[in-house]
């Protein structure tokens, strides 16, 4: 017998029961739980077959199609589940927690699983992930001029046991212009939040959380505001690093990658360093001098961070 599941329940239990995503492959590429597996009731062209069917026709026309096209598939939905899941419970979910989750969550049951339906569908799961962003959570914001290893700190912290928010990782995206470098694509808006959410989810609320000081937007994706406004007013604490370092780990990150890249980038913030400067470091790229490269576009990020620590009243000490 399908029974039902409260998005808190769920939330607080969901590590130890897998989840199923009856949506289509669409909807599961554009935004989905973390660790959910696609399992879709309709798949994309099935899914505008019924749409249009529904807008034309009506619901009870809707519905007969949608059985139509599932039904020959019950066979394969169940040899699926039965190969990647062991018997026992199991949660189900499609957009809002009606038909398509009610139908996978039925038939599973038959076929010896106890099934629970995640009420609200996906949508109750969003509704549940942006609130979240509202908690008060003690943010510790690691700051420090470009190139100063702020990513491989929080990585050491990390490994010491500290909670970290690795807001890079997260988006798949270094922060910077050149920060989509090496990294393939950033994930979908709504995939990052929810990995956000997962993330944070796990650490304790009244304890203290590391994060990099970031603006809003990291390449394409955009931090939900809420979480933004708290994190800024956390406390801040720059790490101190000798710009002689700071241009050896810029050639590091950077010097790997095909200069014709680098001038492509650079090419793009030339209204923000000015034409002089921007063909200066144009030209140590085609010179392929990276040094010289990195010691220009330093000169150039600093003059910017050096505005933006001005407006950091709660910046608290140094750190080598």
């Amino acid at each position: 017998m399908l029974k039902s599941i409260e998005i808190n329940t769920w939330v607080n239990t969901k590590k130890h029961l897998p989840i199923l995503d009856a949506r289509s492959e669409g909807e599961y590429d554009w935004g989905h739980i973390p660790d959910a597996v696609s399992f879709p009731v309709l798949n994309n062209e099935e899914r505008k077959l019924v749409g249009t069917c529904y807008k034309k026709e009506g619901h009870d026309a809707a519905v007969f199609l949608g059985y139509k096209l599932v039904g020959p598939k019950f066979y394969q939905y169940i040899e699926k589940a039965w190969q990647q899941f062991p018997k026992g419970e199991i949660v189900v979910h499609c957009w809002r927690g009606g038909l398509r989750s009610r139908i996978m969550g039925d038939l599973l049951s038959t076929a010896g699983y106890d099934v629970y339906q995640l009420k609200g569908g996906y949508k109750a799961y969003r509704n549940h992930v942006l609130s979240f962003f509202e908690t008060k959570f003690h943010f510790k914001v690691l700051t420090g001029y470009t190139g100063s290893g702020k990513s491989e700190k929080l990585e050491q912290m990390e490994l010491e046991g500290k909670q970290v928010l690795h807001l890079e990782r997260i988006a798949n995206h270094k922060g910077s212009a050149f920060g989509y470098l090496g990294m393939g694509e950033q994930p979908s808006q709504e995939l990052f939040e929810n990995n956000l959410f997962e993330t944070l989810f796990r650490f304790d609320p009244s304890q203290e959380i590391w994060t990099e000081d970031e603006s809003r937007k990291i390449g394409k994706l955009v931090l939900p505001l809420n979480l933004f406004e708290i994190i800024r007013k956390g406390d801040f604490t720059f790490l101190n690093v000798p710009f002689e370092q700071r241009v050896k780990n810029i050639i590091e990150n950077y010097g790997c990658f095909d200069p014709k890249q680098l001038i492509e980038v650079t090419e793009k913030l030339r209204k923000r360093m000015g034409d002089l400067e921007n063909r200066k470091a144009i030209d140590y790229l085609v010179q392929t001098e990276i040094e010289n490269w990195a010691v220009v576009m330093l000169m150039h990020y600093d003059k910017q961070y050096k505005y933006s620590l001005s407006l950091r009243p709660n910046l608290s000490h140094f750190v080598a």
